[in-house]
């Protein structure tokens, strides 16, 4: 089966200013969405209806690289600690606007995940942790946050704009990638990531 091709990456640092579209062309296209009844989203090229469920799977699985962060509450916490779980990382900032939207469906998957020994992390990159805390507090988000302030540790990741998501094995090996905005807390993905962790 052929494999859906993915959204592109909301948000780099270097930020650039975007082409526009030839005018029939960019009408054309928001007709055609408007007709299927899918409504174009920021940080999307993808015009299947379908991209918000997608988690894109990964042959062969690989060891995902190390990571070792600090949570906003000072406490060192190592990717080898959660070996034995299935993982969803999520690496994201504040300052990405797809980020931010993509965080409550990433709490809502946490909470439904919780039971089934699924574990949901989320990595600020180059971000400030005084905004960082207050978009949780605000945002009500509870899953554990790191803080990778200067993006060294996400650089050994591979991805290079974020929102970006991987889904570890209870071996720690990558199994599933997402880039780009999803709705985590879809039955599509939460049946795949219960499933996951059931059957190893």
């Amino acid at each position: 089966m052929k494999t859906p091709a993915e959204p592109r990456r909301a948000c780099t640092p270097s930020t650039r200013k975007a082409t526009p579209w030839p005018g029939f062309y960019g009408l054309g296209l928001l007709l055609l969405l408007l007709i299927q009844g899918v409504a174009p989203q920021t940080g999307h090229a993808s015009s299947d209806p379908l991209r918000f469920f997608q988690l894109t799977p990964i042959a062969p699985v690989t060891p995902a690289p190390p990571l070792v962060l600090s949570a906003l509450d000072g406490v060192t916490h190592r990717l080898s600690d959660y070996q034995g779980q299935v993982v969803v990382i999520n690496f994201w900032s504040s300052w990405c606007t797809p980020c931010r939207r993509e965080m409550p469906s990433l709490e809502q998957a946490w909470q439904r995940l919780r039971p089934f020994g699924v574990t949901v992390l989320g990595v600020a990159m180059q971000d400030d942790p005084e905004v960082v805390g207050r978009f949780l507090r605000k945002s009500g988000v509870t899953f554990t946050i790191l803080m990778d302030p200067d993006g060294k540790a996400s650089q050994r990741w591979p991805f290079s704009g974020i929102p970006a998501t991987f889904v570890l094995d209870r071996q720690g090996r990558i199994v599933y990638r997402a880039m780009g905005l999803r709705e985590w807390d879809s039955d599509e993905i939460i049946d795949r990531l219960i499933e996951l962790a059931e059957t190893e």
